[in-house]
């Protein structure tokens, strides 16, 4: 899938949620976004928009997607140290937060794969869940268009657990186009097991 199709299931399956995602362009003398996502990717960006500053529904609070104009400030207390402004050990020198949930960091790293980590562990240790930016915003509509439009916003059973069938609906259903070496480290990122 393409970045541009990724985008537009994105921004379809927000409609379809009755949560609107917007598209921001960068500006055109920003270069920020540039360091963070390569020039190729900068200029679909550029060309298709970013859903920044987009709200994703989630398990508990939401996922939020930084607009390009905060990516800069953004990456205090995940690649630097917030308060010596030293690097963060284990963060990587070529990795960029780009959303969060609940503080918890989905960054972008050289190769283009998305991962999340956890905050507060003492070091970072990223969970490698889309193979690129397209997969990653095509795994956030399939999930807009189950966790919102199918399931109204719940997962949880009467016992407040998540069901083993319910589990194999998000894999089925929202993992379906996922590559198979991340799948199950989606899963526990979506299900906010991770």
């Amino acid at each position: 899938m393409t970045y541009t199709e990724a985008v537009e299931a994105l921004v379809q399956a927000g409609d379809e949620a009755e949560t609107p995602i917007d598209l921001e362009t960068p500006d055109a003398d920003a270069g920020f976004h540039r360091t963070v996502f390569g020039d190729d990717l900068a200029d679909e960006i550029g060309a298709a928009g970013y859903p920044g500053s987009a709200e994703i529904p989630w398990i508990v609070e939401d996922l939020y997607i930084y607009g390009l104009d905060e990516l800069e400030e953004q990456q205090a207390g995940y690649r630097a140290d917030a308060n010596s402004g030293e690097p963060s050990k284990d963060w990587g020198e070529d990795r960029y937060a780009i959303a969060d949930w609940s503080a918890n960091p989905v960054s972008i790293a050289g190769d283009g794969s998305i991962s999340f980590a956890k905050h507060g562990e003492g070091r970072w240790t990223h969970h490698r869940i889309a193979a690129d930016l397209p997969a990653f915003f095509n795994m956030l509509a399939a999930w807009l268009n189950f966790f919102i439009v199918d399931r109204g916003g719940n997962l949880f059973d009467d016992n407040f657990e998540i069901a083993a069938a319910t589990r194999e609906e998000v894999r089925s259903k929202v993992l379906a186009d996922a590559d198979p070496q991340v799948r199950d480290a989606a899963a526990r990122f979506l299900l906010g097991e991770i």
